[in-house]
């Protein structure tokens, strides 16, 4: 071996043996902690890279690395237009009005979450939800939208159809109302159609609200759809609004919420009888009549135009007009009981006594196909035209019908009856007119008893008069015997 010399003035020196060995260390050292780095470097950097490369099918990034496969990507949007070609087959049954084929499609292809050839569509779920509810395929559809909105559970239009099914189908109406507040609440603020489907989604919260009886959530819901930018549109959240303050009797709010819809919406029927029923159920007939006439000349096909005119006409003692328009109304709902009666009574206080007795006819009709029990108010003002114009024996028949048709024994709740003390004394009159003055003697004397018997004076000054009327009666007759 030959070893270098010692070079002078170095102090302790070393030699080529061991120079090498430390030059080769520190070379070998460097590039692990450059290697070190690297890695580190990649460690931070390029797990979101490949991350970010880990797609599935539906070009949605995937979560975690790119060897695991994730069930379902959490998606913002349900239908993506762009990989909707894969369900064109199944769409195109569903537009050709083949619904159960569609449906079956949709059944084998996306089945649930878990089975299928396009279980991880969330579109495929959608066109399923649509194919099976049109064949009221319920259980198949609860399934579709469910593995729809797993995929995609912050989609708004998913969530509104859930509110709607969860309000419609099941009753479940809290539920219902949270579930369209959360749709509202994803909604895209950029999108197209954002303050009109907003505005839905909190008028329907406040419409499952209102089935709850919680009144001022369900306010609440419809001051935050009218706080949108849509205009036309609100007078149907105003008029809502008002039925709800008006069953509160918040009669003013509710004025003031009609007022405001039909700024929007000039002249509304619906809107313009609502605001009407505030002012009737305040005892402010005049302010509703106008109202109601506007109503009836715009919508004169409406049976509820002319009916609610005809009730406002007949609180203001305008008999003659009411008379007209509840025959409008019977003519355009020719089986309401109701009307024909209302009809009646303005026909009788108007003279019109033909028309008078045609109506309570055709309500005693109609009552007899209802039941066995009650309506005796509608013989009683027959029997009372039949009065008028003298028609005694058929003023009886129908006053005999009216008792018998509020007989306590036919009652549904027989220990909560009370007889009518005036339809005995209604009774009485047709028999003493008839000159049938003992069994007149009778009715009369009952219905004074009845009326005693439950504390009140309803019948005692008329039967006091029919009486001083049967005294005479009975006094002629011995008279004229006696003169024999």
């Amino acid at each position: 071996k030959i070893w270098p010399k010692r070079e002078e003035g170095r102090g302790g020196g070393c030699n080529f043996h061991m120079a090498c060995s430390i030059r080769i260390r520190s070379m070998v050292i460097r590039a692990v902690v450059v290697l070190m780095l690297l890695v580190m470097c990649l460690g931070v950097h390029g797990a979101d890279f490949f991350k970010e490369k880990n797609f599935d099918k539906h070009g949605n990034p995937g979560k975690g690395n790119a060897n695991k496969k994730d069930a379902h990507p959490i998606k913002t949007v349900c239908v993506i237009p762009a990989f909707m070609d894969k369900l064109k087959d199944g769409m195109q049954l569903f537009y050709a009005y083949q619904a159960e084929e569609a449906s079956q499609w949709f059944e084998d292809k996306c089945y649930n979450s878990t089975q299928g050839e396009l279980s991880e569509d969330c579109g495929c779920f959608f066109w399923a939800f649509r194919a099976h509810s049109t064949v009221n395929k319920t259980d198949l559809a609860r399934i579709a939208l469910d593995s729809a909105l797993e995929i995609a559970p912050f989609d708004p239009k998913l969530l509104s159809i859930k509110g709607e099914m969860l309000a419609e189908k099941d009753g479940e109406f809290l539920k219902a109302a949270e579930t369209f507040k959360e749709a509202a609440k994803y909604e895209d603020k950029n999108g197209e159609d954002y303050e009109k489907n907003i505005m839905r989604h909190y008028y329907n919260s406040a419409t499952a609200y209102v089935q709850l009886a919680r009144a001022e959530d369900a306010i609440e819901m419809y001051q935050k759809a009218l706080e949108t930018e849509r205009g036309q549109e609100k007078w149907s959240i105003y008029n809502s609004m008002g039925l709800l303050l008006y069953d509160l009797e918040r009669n003013d709010e509710a004025i003031e919420a009609f007022e405001q819809a039909l700024e929007i919406e000039t002249d509304h029927t619906a809107v313009l009888r609502n605001l009407a029923g505030v002012y009737l159920k305040l005892g402010n007939v005049t302010a509703a009549i106008p109202l109601l006439r506007i109503s009836a000349s715009r919508e004169p096909d409406s049976f509820e135009a002319w009916y609610y005119l005809g009730s406002a006409y007949q609180r203001n003692e305008q008999h003659a007009f009411a008379a007209l328009a509840l025959e409008n109304a019977t003519k355009l709902a020719p089986l309401h009981t109701l009307a024909h009666k209302m009809a009646g009574e303005s026909m009788a206080y108007a003279e019109d006594y033909r028309g008078a007795v045609r109506h309570f006819q055709a309500a005693h009709r109609l009552l007899k196909n209802h039941s066995l029990y009650g309506g005796c108010d509608v013989l009683s003002g027959l029997g009372s035209v039949y009065m008028e114009v003298h028609e005694y024996r058929k003023a009886y028949d129908a006053f005999f019908g009216a008792l018998q048709r509020c007989d306590c024994g036919l009652a549904p709740n027989p220990e909560e009856c009370e007889q009518d003390p005036v339809s005995l004394l209604d009774l009485g009159l047709a028999e003493l007119a008839l000159g049938r003055v003992r069994d007149a003697n009778s009715s009369l004397s009952a219905s004074l008893e009845v009326s005693t018997a439950q504390g009140g004076g309803l019948a005692e000054a008329a039967v006091g008069t029919a009486q001083a009327a049967l005294r005479l009666c009975m006094w002629g007759d011995r008279a004229g015997s006696e003169e024999r």
